[in-house]
């Protein structure tokens, strides 16, 4: 089985940033994406080029903060912020502003680094009023995107399971032993809890959870025994 071990959420805190990357390093972690529009963005870049060997992909964002272009009409409430949340997105949104804008949030990491695949924060990307979005942005980058299938080598599949009770030691045993697919992208949010994180997100405790396990010994003895490929998103396409 090849497995990509993914890290959202890169750039949202300066404590998720620094958990990425311990997680590459002393850990299992092979993949990241990087949101473009947040207060610690430019801090992720320079982690990334620091450690060429982590993929990195773009996590577009459509659920939180501002977007990096000021023309939308459908988009954003009177604030200039983005007003849809996942369970609010509706046949109002216009496809080919938020086309132009996760363009512009690509192309402002794609500056900085090669990036190897798409992804959205909260998973807007896989909504069925939005998808074909994603589906034009990869073609239009030449990269993968994550799916609720695996098409290789366009749409990887993603599992979620590991995500408040469901992390643990014993997900991965599960997922090595099955036959889930070829090739899976394990979807993780590693981070040291900060009050900046608290003060964002309701996904706190179990962040740092993550951190412990992706680090362990346990789990590396896991990926031997099983003979896991771990991979990024760019072996996919090499």
């Amino acid at each position: 089985m090849k497995v990509i071990i993914n890290a959202d959420d890169f750039g949202l805190t300066s404590g998720g940033n620094r958990a990425i990357i311990e997680c590459h390093k002393n850990g299992v972690l092979t993949s990241t994406t990087l949101m473009a529009t947040t207060k610690y963005t430019q801090e992720a870049i320079q982690l990334a080029k620091e450690n060429p060997s982590l993929g990195v992909g773009v996590h577009m964002v459509l659920t939180t903060g501002r977007p990096i272009l000021d023309s939308h009409k459908t988009l954003v409430d009177e604030t200039g912020k983005f007003k849809y949340t996942i369970n609010t997105i509706d046949d109002a949104i216009d496809h080919e502003e938020l086309f132009a804008e996760w363009d512009a949030q690509i192309e402002s990491i794609k500056q900085h680094l090669d990036i190897t695949h798409l992804d959205s924060h909260h998973h807007v990307h896989m909504h069925p009023k939005i998808n074909d979005v994603v589906v034009r942005l990869a073609k239009k980058h030449n990269v993968p995107y994550r799916s609720e299938r695996l098409n290789l080598p366009t749409e990887v599949l993603v599992d979620g399971a590991f995500y408040k009770e469901g992390v643990s030691l014993d997900y991965f045993k599960e997922l090595f032993e099955s036959d889930k697919a070829a090739c899976v992208d394990v979807m993780t949010h590693p981070a040291y809890v900060d009050d900046y994180l608290e003060s964002i997100s309701s996904y706190t405790s179990w962040r740092q959870v993550e951190l412990e396990i992706l680090t362990s010994q346990a789990l590396k003895d896991l990926v031997n025994k099983h003979n896991i490929e771990l991979i990024t998103y760019r072996d996919i396409t090499a």
